[in-house]
């Protein structure tokens, strides 16, 4: 019987292996980099379309090129550029800014092109087999792997980060309510990179009082000097949904899906229902997930690919994308109002249920003015100038303010309502729209709760986003959790 065999030395592999390890480099790298934030199942596709295009050269070169050696290393030239062309392209440019004239007028894309041209000629016209080089790099391929995979395969097999999680989400902290506790339609709506409105006069010199006082004219308290514990989204609204502040290393994710909040209600016989951020805030005890994706329409709408394809030469693509008002600003501007156009049919649903809602704005894109117009594609993230944030800022806060009052005029009992800031303000670590903002007012939040029955005078100003939900389940369920408010 015969046996069927690969011929491996076909594809390209023997020493020329190093292509194939190198294709799937810049993908395991950027994965380990995110690990905490990426599904392991985001990587296969790009994986198999990397080894795809390597094993496409190979076959596509065959005929030219016959030297092994000369044909691997050839394509590894290609495939440094097409992975790492848009890193390239911008460390060269700053290197010939530094140079100064005549070299600032020579185009970054003409000397990448020149200086691969060049490579290539040297190689095809030299004498050598490059067998010693490919062995030299397939040992630095495999050392690099090696790590990345070492460090992938550390995280998911002894995930410190996972397991404190878990242990922290077992601690037994409430005790059943009394018989009489009251249960009250409960909604809690995080508002990203809302700013407080101290860092609004403060930062932006506007005066956006008339928001408030909207609200306190709704019924709703308003602690003015609210701070958060933290200045990232998944480690704030972990520590809310918690009621406290997170122990080191924990995995704030999981700390969201499985929080202690929503696991108490649903056992009370809540239903759960939630607005997320899938893979975020898409809560494990939710019976309804209400997402607008479109992920679909583009694979520039996953972060991970998009990353990938914006150091690559296909980064042409991602600025075409960006400046795509169908497929670009489109989304983001419906999935915001999405949550404003579902709002009214979920206050209609059965009780008692807890409303989650991660709404993703005004954080950046900049895709509403104060008028809910839209914004030129180019300033999606344009923090270089104020007024695309404000003019965001100030449209979600009176569409949030038209919400609330929604809810309470059509709820067939008054329910309670957290609206809240994730963090605040923090302006963009990105070049050319880099906005440095103080520590300070990253912390500072908008808080506000409508309360039905509780003496608003016993809250403080200063009350902390982690207290919020231990001040609700002792006072409408009977609980004694300990008082968090300054924490």
């Amino acid at each position: 019987m015969k046996k069927w065999r690969v011929n491996w030395r076909g594809c390209g592999c023997g020493h020329s292996v190093y292509i194939y390890l190198f294709s799937l480099y810049p993908i395991l790298f950027l994965y380990q980099q995110n690990i905490s934030e990426v599904a392991f199942r985001v990587i296969l596709p790009p994986m198999a379309l990397a080894l795809a295009l390597t094993m496409a050269l190979w076959l596509c070169l065959k005929p030219v090129v016959k030297n092994r050696g000369k044909k691997a290393l050839v394509i590894f030239l290609i495939l440094l550029l097409f992975f790492y062309y848009q890193l390239i392209h911008d460390a060269l440019a700053e290197v010939i800014g530094r140079l100064g004239k005549p070299f600032s007028a020579l185009p970054p894309a003409l000397a990448i092109g020149a200086g691969v041209a060049l490579a290539v000629f040297w190689i095809l016209r030299s004498k050598r087999s490059f067998s010693a080089t490919g062995k030299i790099l397939t040992v630095i391929m495999l050392a690099l792997l090696a790590w990345n995979v070492g460090g992938i395969l550390l995280y998911h097999v002894r995930n410190a980060n996972v397991k404190n999680a878990r242990t922290f989400l077992q601690k037994k902290e409430m005790r059943l309510p009394a018989p009489a506790s009251s249960k009250p339609d409960i909604y809690c709506f995080f508002i990203d990179e809302f700013a407080s409105l101290e860092t609004i006069a403060n930062i932006f010199h506007y005066d956006n009082s008339a928001f408030t006082e909207r609200m306190r004219a709704a019924g709703f308290f308003i602690a003015e000097r609210s701070r958060s514990l933290y200045v990232w989204t998944p480690e704030a609204i972990a520590s809310v949904l918690n009621m406290g502040k997170l122990p080191a290393k924990t995995d704030p994710a999981l700390l969201i899906r499985q929080n202690k909040v929503s696991r108490f209600l649903k056992e009370q016989g809540y239903s759960i229902v939630d607005f997320p951020y899938e893979g975020l805030t898409a809560l494990d005890d939710s019976q309804q997930h209400y997402f607008y994706a479109q992920e679909r329409a583009s694979v520039f709408f996953n972060d991970f690919y998009r990353t990938l394809a914006e150091m690559s030469i296909l980064y042409p693509l991602v600025e075409k994308w960006q400046k795509d008002d169908d497929k670009y600003a489109l989304f983001f501007r419906r999935r915001v109002l999405y949550v404003f156009e579902q709002m009214p049919a979920i206050v209609k649903l059965a009780g008692p249920k807890f409303v989650l809602v991660h709404l993703f704005s005004p954080h950046a894109p900049f895709v509403f003015d104060q008028e809910g117009g839209v914004v030129p594609a180019e300033h999606a993230i344009d923090y270089s100038v104020r007024k695309y944030y404000l003019e965001q800022y100030l449209y979600i806060s009176r569409r949030l303010a038209e919400t609330m009052e929604m809810i309470l005029k059509k709820s067939a009992a008054p329910p309670i309502i957290v609206v809240q800031s994730d963090h605040g303000y923090r302006g963009s670590f990105r070049k050319p729209f880099l906005q440095v903002v103080p520590e300070v007012e990253k912390r500072n939040i908008f808080l506000a709760l409508y309360l039905p029955g509780y003496p608003y005078a016993q809250l403080d100003a200063a009350l902390a986003p982690t207290h919020v939900f231990p001040l609700i389940l002792n006072h409408y369920f009977g609980q004694n959790l300990a008082d968090r408010s300054r924490q």
